[in-house]
């Protein structure tokens, strides 16, 4: 069978971005048992049109189509389903990825264009059901599988269990991609590099994360001997010198990291690499070895400057664990990006100020080399949207499937579109964005970078208000 699977568009079309790892761990495992005739397409790297995507698809001919999407870019991808739906009526187009995952009932109720839906880690999912489709086989035995019956009606089969040993998945198939036009570089870097997924699974409990409805609550880990396979082959096969592991929680499992390190040393495998790292599993000692095997950056989430509301979310960590484990980071002389997160669930603005506060301290005290900002987003299948829902802040009808194009969804408040903020029933968007630039003001106003951004602003806007003036 020719079978096609998409990245769909993207509302980021840039070159700085990572091979999708997802389609191409699905057309391993496909062509692993026969079903040879693969193709993808990465519509982002290629800056495809859903015009030109349909003219790549007529000439490809195929009788399965797949879409692996999440929940920012979904209206893209439901658009290109209807456009490839006209023209090629006759063909399945099956959805997956995280958001078809978290919402798969909404969305066979709402895109008529999409037939089915693989739910969670899919691999072997969608394998079964192109055999299924080969052979005019039913449906109704394949785990993890949303369709729609004969009658319409919308079927959710048993969830499929988690794959137990990751070791046995053949490595992606980049070779099936643009590789050479991937240009993503190591944060604060110029190395170009690209993504490994050393394990699946997030043993934590974040109420705005929805990792775990994915991959599940037990993380599974690839061996380190698989690890460091797929490093040389990357750097054999591709000549890269650069890599990223996108694991949710790359140090989780401390003596494995330790191991990968060693192996990197022992084989003299020279790679700068990065990764993101919890505050409460960082050490001397694991960030000794990491830094000797080649890590250059680490990302990590601290999201508050109050330790009441990390509790709130659920982050099982400190303030004063983000403040050791980046003191540990930044003394091994590794680059270090903190994230935090304003109008999570129960903020004051005495604690906006607090994140504000740390933030400040993190970057000249300690030396952090960057740190973010940004709004909390909802997400599908997560704590938080339930929570909103259950306060009266998002519709109990709410549906993933329809665009949510309020204004605040669009600069200067925010470039997530048609994504909903989360508010406080006391604390609303408009009022937290007002805080929240507040609380930045009264900390960083003396700044001498603020101070000259500020004094160039002032001065164009004079010049500006003299020039309506005259004329």
């Amino acid at each position: 069978m020719k079978i096609t699977l998409i990245f769909p568009p993207s509302i980021y079309q840039t070159k700085q971005t990572m091979p999708p790892l997802g389609i191409a761990y699905l057309a391993a495992v496909l062509r692993e048992h026969g079903f040879g005739d693969v193709s993808l397409i990465d519509a982002v790297i290629n800056k495809y049109t859903n015009r030109e995507i349909i003219e790549i698809l007529q000439k490809q001919s195929p009788q399965i189509i797949g879409l692996s999407f999440g929940t920012q870019n979904r209206l893209l991808a439901f658009a290109l389903a209807r456009e490839i739906k006209k023209t090629m009526p006759d063909i399945p187009i099956i959805a997956g990825g995280p958001h078809p995952t978290l919402t798969a009932d909404d969305l066979l109720n709402n895109i008529p264009e999409i037939d089915m839906v693989v739910r969670g880690e899919g691999e072997y999912t969608f394998l079964e059901l192109v055999r299924a489709l080969k052979n005019k086989q039913g449906l109704a035995n394949i785990q993890g599988l949303s369709f729609r019956d004969k009658n319409g009606q919308i079927r959710h089969n048993q969830p499929r269990v988690p794959i137990t040993d990751l070791d046995k998945l053949p490595l992606p198939a980049r070779n099936l991609l643009p590789i050479d036009r991937y240009q993503q570089k190591i944060p604060l870097s110029d190395k170009i590099c690209t993504s490994v997924l050393t394990s699946r699974g997030c043993p934590y409990n974040c109420v705005y994360c929805s990792t775990s409805q994915q991959w599940g609550h037990k993380i599974r880990h690839r061996s380190p001997e698989n690890v460091v396979t797929e490093i040389q082959h990357l750097m054999r096969t591709y000549d890269l010198d650069g890599v990223g592991f996108f694991d949710d929680v790359f140090t989780m499992d401390k003596q494995r990291v330790i191991k990968i390190c060693r192996l990197l040393l022992a084989k003299k495998i020279k790679i700068a690499w990065w990764c993101e790292a919890r505050a409460n599993t960082v050490d001397r000692e694991l960030i000794g070895w990491m830094k000797k095997a080649g890590c250059v950056h680490i990302a990590m989430a601290i999201e508050s400057g109050s330790d009441q509301i990390l509790k709130n979310i659920k982050k099982a960590i400190t303030i004063n664990q983000g403040i050791e484990a980046a003191k540990i980071i930044k003394q091994a002389g590794i680059k270090l990006k903190v994230f935090f997160m304003h109008g999570l669930p129960g903020e004051t603005y005495a604690d906006i100020k607090k994140t504000v506060f740390l933030s400040r301290y993190l970057k000249n005290k300690i030396g952090v080399d960057e740190t973010t900002q940004g709004l909390t987003i909802i997400y599908p299948g997560t704590q938080m949207e339930a929570l909103a829902k259950q306060q009266g802040t998002l519709s109990r009808n709410f549906s993933w499937s329809r665009p949510f194009a309020e204004k605040r969804n669009y600069p200067p408040l925010t470039t997530c579109r048609h994504m909903p903020i989360f508010e406080q029933p006391n604390l609303s968007y408009e009022k937290l964005f007002s805080l929240v630039r507040k609380a930045k003001m009264a900390y960083y106003w003396w700044h001498p970078l603020v101070l000259l951004r500020n004094l160039f602003l002032y001065h164009r806007t004079i010049k500006k208000w003299l020039t309506t003036k005259v004329k």
